[in-house]
C-alpha cells in the first residue's frame, strides 16, 4: 500500500497530513500534524526572511521528514500559500535550503490555483452540486460560487481574523467599536465582487476551514448535539450570532484561551466568527453546512484521481466506502460487494412490501457493503463494534442522519433488534419513520448476507414473487447453493415479522 504526503506551509501553520492510497484510486487520511510557525511576520523593512525565522520552519520540517520516513512515503506533494503581495524575497533560496535539509520539493500556489483545490476537496467529497464556498484562513478569505462541474464565479481577500486583530486591536477600540469597523471593512471588500449579491437562494452555503469547525462545535455544545461530528453538521446562522453574543460577553483578550477549539485563542475567535456573520449577513442564508475536506483534500484528488482535473468524481459514496474498507479488509472486498449487490436488488425486488422511498438507498448501500467493519476490533459481536465503525468512518456523501441510519442497519445484519436506548439519543436527527425502515433494511441486509455465506458469489440473481400471504425468491446460481438457502430459510420467521408474508427460497 503506498503513502503519499502533503506538506503545506502558510504564514502561521504548517501541516503534514499522511494518505494511505490503495489500488491506485482510492486514498485515506491516515496521519496529521500541525504545528505553529512564524512564516513572514518577521520580515525585514527590505521583505526577507530572516535566519531564525528559516531555521525554525526548517526545523519543524525536518520532523514531517521524520514522519514521512516512518511512514515509507512515496510521494510528498510540497506546498507554500502567502497572503497576496507579501512573497520574501529569497523565497526560493529558502525553498533550496529546505530541499537540501528535508528533501521537500516545494511550489507556491496562486490564490486562483488553491480556490480550484478547495473547490476539488468540497466537491468530491460532499453531495453539494451547486453551492457557495466560504473558506476564512487565519489571513485570508476565498469564495467560490461554483454548479456542478464549473467554478462561476471566484474571490480572494487578503485578509482574516489574525489580520484583523492586528488592524483594529481590543487596545485601541472598545469591543463594539472594533467588530463594528471588522463587520464594515469586510462588507466593503465584498461590495468588490457584484456576483455574490446576485447568488441564486437555491445554491447551498458550504463553510470551509477550522474556524467553521469550531463554530460548530460550540453550537453542538450549546444544543446538546448528539453527534459528535463537524463534518455535514447544519449550522443556523442564528446560532453564528448567538456564539458571537457569548463571546463578546468575554474577557477578549489574547491570553484567554478555549479549551477543544483549533483557534485557542478568543480573540481570533470571536474576529473570525464576526467575519463569517458578516459574509452571512450579505448572502442571506439561513443554515451553512460545515465541510471539512479542503484544499490537501483536494490535491490529493488530483494527485490520486487525475480524473478529477476535468471533472468531478460521479460516485462520492462508492469512493469512499471502498476508501474506509480497502484498507483494512482487502480479503473481504469480494463478499462485500457481493452483499452490497444482493442489496440493491432484494430492494429493487421488495419494493412493493417495503414502500421506501429511494432516499433509503444510499443508506442501505453503505451499511451493507461495510457490515463487516466490526471485524477490526472484534469477531465477537462485530455487528455491534460496526455500529460504531461506521459511525465513526470519513464516509463522504452522507447526511448525518443518513449515517446514523446506515450504523443502525449494519448493527442489524447478524440479527438482533434496534438498541432503542442507543437510538433514543438521536430523536432529534432522525425520524418517526426512520424505525421501521431501520428494520426493513436490517432484514435485506441480513438476507443478502445469508445468501453468500460461503463467499463464493455463486447466486448471482433473484426473482421475487408475491404471491396471497408469501414471498417467493427464486435464485439464479453458478454453483451450488443449498448452503445459502439453507441460511436464508433460517430467518424466515424473523423475515415474516418485518414484512408479514412468509418466505420461499428456491
Amino acid at each position: 500500500m503506498d503513502k503519499i504526503a502533503v506538506v503545506l506551509v502558510e504564514t502561521y501553520t504548517a501541516k503534514l497530513v499522511i494518505a494511505n492510497v490503495v489500488q491506485d484510486n482510492y486514498f485515506s487520511i491516515c496521519d496529521m500534524e500541525v504545528e505553529p510557525i512564524q512564516f513572514g511576520l518577521e520580515m525585514d523593512d527590505d521583505h526577507f526572511l530572516k535566519k531564525n525565522q528559516i531555521m525554525s520552519i526548517i526545523n519543524t520540517l525536518k520532523n514531517f521528514r521524520k514522519i514521512c520516513d516512518m511512514y515509507a512515503v512515496t510521494k510528498t506533494i510540497a506546498i507554500a500559500n502567502f497572503v497576496k503581495d507579501t512573497k520574501p524575497m529569497n523565497i526560493y533560496s529558502f525553498f533550496d535550503e529546505v530541499f537540501v535539509t528535508c528533501g521537500f520539493r516545494f511550489t507556491l500556489m496562486s490564490p486562483e490555483e488553491q480556490n480550484v483545490a478547495i473547490y476539488t476537496g468540497v466537491l468530491n467529497s460532499y453531495d453539494l452540486p451547486k453551492a457557495l464556498i466560504i473558506n476564512v484562513g487565519a489571513d485570508n478569505i476565498h469564495l467560490i460560487h461554483y454548479n456542478r462541474r464549473n467554478i462561476l464565479n471566484q474571490a480572494y481577500i487578503p485578509v482574516g481574523p489574525k489580520t484583523l486583530v492586528d488592524m483594529y486591536p481590543l487596545s485601541k477600540y472598545d469591543k463594539a467599536e472594533a467588530f463594528e469597523k471588522v463587520s464594515k471593512y469586510i462588507k466593503s471588500q465584498l461590495s468588490d465582487f457584484e456576483w455574490i449579491k446576485d447568488i441564486d437562494p437555491e445554491y447551498m452555503v458550504a463553510g470551509n476551514g477550522s474556524y467553521f469547525e469550531d463554530l460548530s462545535r460550540m453550537d453542538r455544545i450549546y444544543t446538546k448535539y448528539p453527534l459528535d461530528k463537524d463534518d455535514g453538521y447544519v449550522l443556523k446562522t442564528e446560532d453564528i450570532d448567538y456564539i458571537l453574543k457569548q463571546l463578546l460577553a468575554l474577557d477578549i483578550d489574547e491570553k484567554k484561551r478555549i479549551k477543544g477549539l483549533n483557534e485557542a485563542r478568543v480573540d481570533v475567535f470571536a474576529y473570525a466568527t464576526q467575519i463569517i456573520k458578516s459574509i452571512v449577513e450579505e448572502i442571506q442564508r439561513e443554515t451553512i453546512t460545515i465541510t471539512t475536506r479542503s484544499l490537501v483534500e483536494g490535491l490529493l484528488f488530483n494527485s490520486v484521481i487525475p480524473s478529477t482535473l476535468e471533472k468531478p468524481n460521479s460516485d462520492i459514496v462508492g469512493f469512499s466506502v471502498m476508501a474506509q474498507t480497502s484498507q483494512f479488509e482487502l480479503d473481504s472486498t469480494k463478499h462485500n460487494e457481493q452483499v452490497y449487490n444482493l442489496s440493491m436488488l432484494l430492494f429493487k425486488q421488495l419494493r412493493v412490501l417495503h414502500k421506501l422511498p429511494r432516499g433509503y438507498v444510499k443508506v442501505l448501500r453503505v451499511a451493507s457493503y461495510m457490515h463487516d467493519v466490526g471485524k477490526r476490533i472484534s469477531y465477537k459481536n462485530h455487528a455491534n463494534y460496526s455500529f460504531e465503525v461506521v459511525l465513526n468512518s470519513e464516509i463522504y456523501g452522507l447526511t448525518h442522519r443518513e449515517l446514523i441510519l446506515a450504523s443502525f442497519v449494519a448493527s442489524l445484519h447478524s440479527g438482533g433488534d434496534i438498541k432503542m436506548s442507543e437510538w433514543a439519543k438521536y430523536n432529534g436527527i432522525l425520524t418517526v419513520d426512520d424505525v421501521d425502515a431501520t428494520k426493513k433494511l436490517g432484514m435485506i441486509l441480513r438476507l443478502a448476507e445469508c445468501f453468500d455465506r460461503t463467499k463464493n458469489s455463486v447466486i448471482v440473481d433473484i426473482n421475487c414473487d408475491i404471491l396471497g400471504d408469501s414471498v417467493i425468491m427464486k435464485t439464479v446460481t453458478t454453483a451450488d447453493a443449498t448452503f445459502e438457502i439453507q441460511r436464508g430459510m433460517e430467518i424466515g420467521r424473523d423475515f415474516e415479522k418485518t414484512f408479514h408474508k412468509k418466505l420461499e427460497i428456491l
